[in-house]
């Protein structure tokens, strides 16, 4: 994760791998080379490895960066539900050439921070390389936001994460979970089943909302489930659940489901809620 402050501004290129930022927290002016772009809550921002960027913040911003290094992100493939699900491809945003972006050329000299097989190197260009006038072709930076997405949903099945795919990386999918309304077949299942992850370590991030599945989860937090190890709804969600008190999600997470495995960070760990194993014990 990143926080930004409002003094805050980086001139930034990526050649290890695509970034995709999802807006936490806050609103910004995204300048790149392809032109300038507003960004602001529940917005995800696919940025193209060896993309130039920086961003300009009007507030603190709380940003989630998920770095794709092996392939270029795509669509999930839609299936019989067709081109349009899980959201319109029209909706895609894209920069522009604007009145904003053209007030932002400059000669001055201005450095650019290069990340490549992990490591940065600043190249000091003599003016501000964000100087497009004008690009063509289907690559570019493109936005999306949460809003858009319209779920899939069955009132008879609870169904599985995957069908909430957003974005494909290479060994990797991004989920969104947006409201929806929930089963309302007497028999169904309201709250996700009991699994274990024989395949994926799973990261969700938990953005807004109602979390009905867990107790004790604050917008910001982020939780990981490795794979191999079973888990589900806390036991007074899946209580909850089968009364079927509530008609809708009003929730909206991010989730991350990886073939590779993955490892924490030293900062992770500083912020890790030992407790947490214990949270499926019936109180």
């Amino acid at each position: 994760m990143w926080k930004f402050d409002k003094e805050m501004s980086h001139l930034v290129r990526n050649a290890d791998g695509d970034e995709l930022l999802f807006i936490h927290q806050g609103k910004a002016d995204l300048f790149c080379d392809y032109g300038h772009l507003e960004v602001t809550e529940g917005d995800y921002v696919m940025i193209p490895r060896s993309t130039t960027w920086r961003i300009e913040p009007h507030e603190p911003m709380f940003v989630l960066m998920i770095e794709n290094t092996d392939a270029a992100y795509t669509l999930p493939d839609k299936g019989m539900v067709g081109n349009h699900a899980i959201f319109d491809p029209a909706v895609l945003d894209v920069p522009k050439i604007d009145e904003a972006f053209k007030a932002q050329y400059s000669e001055q000299s201005t450095q650019v921070h290069i990340k490549r097989h992990g490591e940065v190197s600043v190249v000091t260009y003599p003016f501000n390389p964000l100087d497009a006038i004008g690009w063509h072709g289907d690559l570019s930076v493109v936005r999306v936001n949460w809003r858009d997405i319209r779920p899939l949903m069955s009132h008879r099945y609870h169904l599985p994460p995957s069908a909430h795919t957003t974005f494909v990386g290479q060994g990797f999918v991004v989920c969104t979970f947006v409201p929806r309304p929930i089963e309302s077949d007497p028999g169904a299942l309201k709250v996700p089943f009991y699994h274990s992850n024989d395949d994926y370590d799973e990261v969700l991030f938990y953005h807004a909302g109602d979390f009905f599945s867990r107790d004790n989860i604050e917008a910001g937090m982020v939780t990981f489930h490795p794979a191999g190890f079973a888990h589900g709804p806390h036991p007074k969600a899946f209580k909850a659940g089968q009364e079927y008190k509530k008609k809708f999600t009003d929730e909206v997470a991010v989730m991350i489901d990886t073939r590779h495995a993955l490892e924490f960070s030293d900062e992770a760990k500083q912020v890790e809620n030992q407790q947490y194993i214990y949270s499926w014990q019936e109180k």
